[in-house]
C-alpha cells in the first residue's frame, strides 16, 4: 500500500476527481502532512457544494426535464474552470441566469407539443367514437333482417307442427271412435299400464292408436259404469281427452266421414304446400347477413388500429420535431456545461471525496495498492494531457502516522479463488502495519483439516461438490459462494493426506496391501501380524502417516511438533509485525521471540520426558527448559524495555506488573496452545475408529457393505462440520492470535458511474 499525494490548480479538481473515480485506483482521505497545515482553504468553510448541487438540481435538471445521468458533459473552458473554483456559487448563479431562456423556450415547447398532442388525441377520440356509433346502427340494422328472417322460418315450422298433429288426430279416429265412453290422448309411457288395467274389465272394449312416437289415441266403449270410471282412469295415467285438443270445427268433421275425409285431404294439401316452400338449411341471405355481423366487428378494429397508428405516428413526429431544439448546434454548450457542472457538484458534495482547497492550489490524498499504481499515473496523465498542464503527484511509502491506512483484499489471482479470503475477514481486517495473512490463512486451515479429516473418496466428494456448485453461486451473495469455494481446497487437503494415511471412504490400507501383494514391496507388521507399512523403492515407508490406531503415540508426537512449528512461526510473524510498527520492544514480548523460545523449550523438554522417562530433575537441567525460561523472561522484561525505550524509566509497579502479566500469558496460554493441538490427532483417531465401526456394524446386520455406508454419512457430516470447526479453531487463536490484531480498514477506491462526456 502506497500513499498519494496529488497537487492540481482548483480548476482542474473536477478533472482529477472524475478521472480518479473512472479509474478507481485511490481511496481518498482527509489531507494530513506538516506542510500543508497552513494552507487556507476558505470555501471548504464558507461553500455548501451539497446545497449547490440541489440549486443546479431544481433550477436547471428538472425544469429543462433531463435525466442527470444521461447528460453528454462539455468541459468548460480554462476560464470557466477558474471562474467556478474562485467563485462556485456565483458561477451556478450565472449559469442558471444564463440558461433560464432556454429553460423558457424548451417549455414554450413542450406546451405547444402538449397542446397538439392533446388536440389529435381529441381528434382521435372523436373518430373512435363515430365509428363505433356507425357500427352499432348498422349491425343493429343487419340483426334485425335476421331476427326477422329467422322468425318466419320458426313461424313455418311451427304451423307445419300443428297441421301434422291435427292430421295425425284426424286419421287416428273413426267416426264410430267418438261414440265410445271415452276418448283422449295418452303418453307412450303409460300405455303398458293402461293395457293392463282395461283387461280387468272384458265387458268393456278399448283401442289404441299410435299418432307420434310419445303419444296415442285411446278409445274406451262399454256402459255408463264403464264412463264412470273411465274418466277417473283417464285423469290418473294423465290421458287428454279429446274435446280439449281438437277443435270443435276438427271435432265436428271427425264424427261425419265425408267432411273427415274432406278435412284430411285439405289438411295434406296445406301441409304439402307447406313443405314444399319451407327451407330446411339456411338461405343464401341468411348465410350472407351472419357473415357481415361476423365481418362488421372484425373490419370496425382494423380500421380503429389503423386510425390509432396513423395519430401515434402522428404524436411520436410532432414530440422528435420537439425534441430537436436540444440538440440544436447553440444549446449542446449549455447542455454540456450544465452537465459537467451537475457532475462536478456531485462529486465535491460526497463524503468520500475530501480535498484540501486553498486559494492556489488543492490537494488531494489517498492510499493506493501497489498494484494499482500504474492505473493511477495513467489516470492523472489522462488529466495532464486533456488540460496540457503538469500535475504533481507524489507516491509514498506510508509512515507512522499511517497506522489507519485501508488495506486491499488479499488477491488470488483467480475469481474462483478469491471468496477463500473469507477465512481472514472472518476473524478481522488486516492493517496496514500488521502481515496480511490471507493466502497464510487458507493453506494452515486445508493443511490443518487435512491432518484431521484424511480420506481419498470423502475428499473427492467435498471436491466434486465445490467444482460442481461454485459456479452457481459464484456471482450471487451469501455464504454459499465461500462455502463451497471453501470446499475446493479442502477436498484437495483431505485427498493428498487421505493418501498419507491410506484411507479411502474410511477403507484403511487398501493401497498398503495392493502394494504388498502386487508389487511385493516388503512389508513390516506389528506383534499382531497386522500390516503396518510397506518399505518403497525410494527410501521412505508407506503410508507416510502413522496409523491413528495401532501407532497413537507416534501420531501425537508429529501433532505436537505440527503445533509447535505453527505457533512459533505465528510468534515470529508477531515480532514481524511489532518491527513494521516499530515497536522493537514488543517483538521480544508474548506476541514474538518471548512466546517462540517458550515454546520451542516447552516441546523438547516435552519430548525429553517422553524419551527418557518422568525424570523432572533431567527435564529442568537440560537446554530446552532454559529456553522456556529465556522465553518467559523475555515476555516480563518487554513493558519494562518499553517504558525505557519511551523515555519513562523503568515504569514503576505498572511495567512490573505488565511484565509479571506476559510472564504468567507467556506460560499458559503456551501451554493451552500446544496440548489443543492434541484435538487433531484425536479427530484423525475418532477418523479411524469410525472405518472400524462400520465394520462392526456390517457384522452385526449382516451387510458390511450398508455398515460402511452408514459410517461414511456419519462421517461426511457430523465428523466433517467438526474436523472444519477444529481447524478454524485452531487456525484463529492457536496460530493467528499470536500476530493477528484484524483492526484494519477495508480499501474502498473512490469510484464515480460511468458518463457520457465530449471535450470541447
Amino acid at each position: 500500500m502506497k500513499k498519494v499525494t496529488i497537487i492540481t490548480p482548483p480548476e482542474y479538481e473536477g478533472l482529477v476527481l472524475e478521472s480518479l473515480g473512472q479509474s478507481r485506483v485511490v481511496e481518498l482521505t482527509h489531507v494530513t502532512g506538516s506542510e500543508f497545515e497552513s494552507l487556507e482553504a476558505p470555501e471548504a468553510q464558507t461553500v455548501d457544494y451539497k446545497e449547490l448541487r440541489q440549486r443546479v438540481r431544481t433550477r436547471l435538471i428538472e425544469p429543462l426535464g433531463l435525466n442527470e445521468n444521461d447528460l453528454e458533459w462539455v468541459t468548460p473552458s480554462v476560464d470557466e474552470l477558474r471562474d467556478f473554483a474562485r467563485d462556485p456559487v456565483g458561477k451556478v448563479d450565472a449559469l442558471i441566469a444564463e440558461a433560464e431562456s432556454l429553460v423558457t423556450k424548451i417549455k414554450d415547447a413542450q406546451d405547444g407539443v402538449n397542446a397538439q398532442k392533446n388536440k389529435l388525441v381529441s381528434e382521435l377520440d372523436e373518430k373512435l367514437k363515430a365509428g363505433e356509433d356507425d357500427l352499432n346502427d348498422a349491425k343493429h340494422q343487419l340483426v334485425e333482417k335476421l331476427d326477422g328472417i329467422l322468425a318466419e322460418k320458426e313461424s313455418k315450422t311451427k304451423e307445419i307442427a300443428s297441421l301434422k298433429t291435427r292430421l295425425g288426430y284426424l286419421m287416428a279416429l273413426k267416426p264410430e271412435d267418438l261414440e265410445g265412453t271415452a276418448v283422449g290422448v295418452v303418453k307412450s309411457e303409460f300405455i303398458p299400464q293402461l293395457e293392463s288395467y282395461l283387461k280387468r274389465y272384458p265387458e268393456t272394449s278399448s283401442k289404441i292408436t299410435g299418432i307420434a312416437d310419445d303419444a296415442s289415441v285411446v278409445v274406451v266403449k262399454g256402459g255408463d259404469e264403464t264412463k264412470e270410471w273411465a274418466s277417473s282412469l283417464f285423469l290418473v295415467y294423465d290421458v287428454t281427452e279429446i274435446n280439449d285438443i281438437l277443435d270443435k270445427k276438427d271435432l265436428k268433421a271427425a264424427k261425419d266421414g265425408a267432411k273427415r275425409d274432406k278435412t284430411i285431404s285439405k289438411i295434406q294439401e296445406e301441409l304439402a304446400k307447406l313443405e314444399k316452400a319451407k327451407v330446411s338449411e339456411e338461405s343464401k341471405e341468411e348465410k350472407d347477413l351472419k357473415v357481415k355481423i361476423s365481418s362488421i366487428d372484425s373490419e370496425y378494429e382494423k380500421s380503429a388500429a389503423d386510425l390509432k397508428e396513423e395519430y401515434e405516428s402522428k404524436i411520436k413526429k410532432l414530440e422528435e420535431s420537439a425534441a430537436e431544439p436540444t440538440d440544436q448546434e447553440e444549446q449542446k454548450a449549455a447542455l454540456g456545461n450544465i452537465g459537467y457542472y451537475a457532475r462536478v457538484l456531485k462529486t465535491y458534495s460526497k463524503k468520500n471525496a475530501p480535498v484540501l482547497r486553498g486559494k492556489v492550489i488543492s490537494v488531494l490524498q489517498g492510499y493506493s495498492p501497489d498494484a494499482s499504481i500504474p492505473g493511477l499515473e495513467t489516470a492523472v496523465a489522462k488529466v495532464e494531457e486533456q488540460i496540457g498542464e503538469k500535475l504533481y503527484l507524489e507516491v509514498s511509502e506510508l509512515d507512522a502516522g499511517d497506522h489507519h491506512a485501508p488495506v486491499p483484499e488479499a488477491d488470488f489471482k483467480s475469481k474462483t479463488l478469491q471468496p477463500l479470503w473469507i477465512l481472514t475477514r472472518l476473524r478481522g481486517w488486516p492493517s496496514a502495519e500488521e502481515f496480511n495473512p490471507g493466502y497464510l490463512s487458507v493453506l494452515i486451515f486445508c493443511f490443518q483439516f487435512g491432518l484431521m479429516f484424511g480420506d481419498i473418496g470423502q475428499g473427492l466428494v467435498f471436491l466434486t461438490i465445490g467444482l460442481v456448485l461454485r459456479k452457481k453461486f459464484l456471482d450471487q451473495r451469501g455464504m454459499n459462494k465461500y462455502l463451497f469455494s471453501l470446499f475446493i481446497p479442502m477436498g484437495i487437503a483431505a485427498i493428498i493426506f487421505g493418501f498419507a494415511y491410506d484411507s479411502i471412504f474410511l477403507y484403511e490400507h487398501e493401497i498398503t496391501h495392493w502394494l504388498e501383494h502386487s508389487l511385493h514391496w516388503v512389508g513390516n507388521f506389528d506383534s499382531h501380524h497386522h500390516l503396518l507399512n510397506v518399505d518403497t523403492p525410494f527410501g521412505f515407508t508407506y503410508p507416510i502417516m502413522p496409523n491413528p490406531m495401532s501407532q497413537t503415540g507416534d501420531l501425537m508426537n508429529l501433532i505436537f511438533k505440527i503445533g509447535a512449528i505453527e505457533i512459533v512461526f505465528g510468534s515470529m510473524l508477531g515480532a514481524y509485525n511489532a518491527f513494521k510498527a516499530k515497536n522493537y520492544a514488543g517483538m521480544i514480548g508474548e506476541h514474538g521471540a518471548g512466546m517462540g523460545l517458550y515454546v520451542i523449550g516447552l516441546y523438547f523438554s516435552a519430548a525429553t520426558m517422553f524419551t527418557e522417562g518422568l525424570d523432572i530433575m533431567a527435564v529442568v537441567a537440560g537446554f530446552p527448559f532454559k529456553l522456556m525460561l529465556l522465553g518467559m523472561g523475555l515476555s516480563f522484561i518487554e513493558p519494562i524495555l518499553h517504558s525505557l525505550m519511551h523515555g519513562h524509566g523503568i515504569g514503576g509497579m505498572e511495567s512490573i506488573g505488565q511484565g509479571i502479566g506476559g510472564l504468567l500469558l507467556t506460560f499458559v496460554e503456551g501451554l493451552a496452545n500446544m496440548f489443543s493441538f492434541l484435538r487433531v490427532a484425536a479427530f484423525a483417531i475418532a477418523h479411524v475408529s469410525l472405518s472400524g465401526a462400520g465394520e462392526a456394524m456390517g457384522h452385526a446386520i449382516d451387510n458390511p457393505l450398508a455398515g460402511m455406508i452408514i459410517m461414511n454419512i456419519i462421517a461426511l457430516t457430523f465428523e466433517f462440520v467438526s474436523s472444519s470447526v477444529q481447524s478454524i479453531r485452531l487456525l484463529y487463536y492457536e496460530f493467528m492470535g499470536k500476530f493477528f490484531h484484524g483492526e484494519g480498514k477495508m480499501y474502498k477506491p473512490f469510484t464515480l458511474p460511468a458518463l457520457k462526456t465530449k471535450t470541447e
